[in-house]
């Protein structure tokens, strides 16, 4: 079993290299769809957890609040 060898040394990780702002992007979308199809099946007359829309809009306000974010570090540091 070479992974559990204690002479071999671990390589060094690396972060990723990902473009946050589409990242962030792509999240709030998902979730402004997860939130239309809770109001259409609402609409629709089907007995729908409350909680189910509010769990919609904090992540669709986390999303935006990361895209800020995101576009922040992005002028500060456009190497990025």
């Amino acid at each position: 079993m070479r992974a559990l060898d204690p002479q071999q040394t671990p390589q060094e990780l690396h972060p990723a290299r990902v473009n946050t702002k589409k990242l962030f992007f792509t999240g709030s979308a998902c979730w402004l769809v997860a939130l239309t199809a809770v109001g259409v099946l609402h609409l629709a007359g089907r007995s729908l957890d409350g909680r189910l829309a509010l769990m919609c809009l904090t992540g669709l306000l986390l999303g935006v609040i990361g895209s800020i974010w995101a576009h922040a570090i992005q002028r500060e540091q456009p190497d990025l």
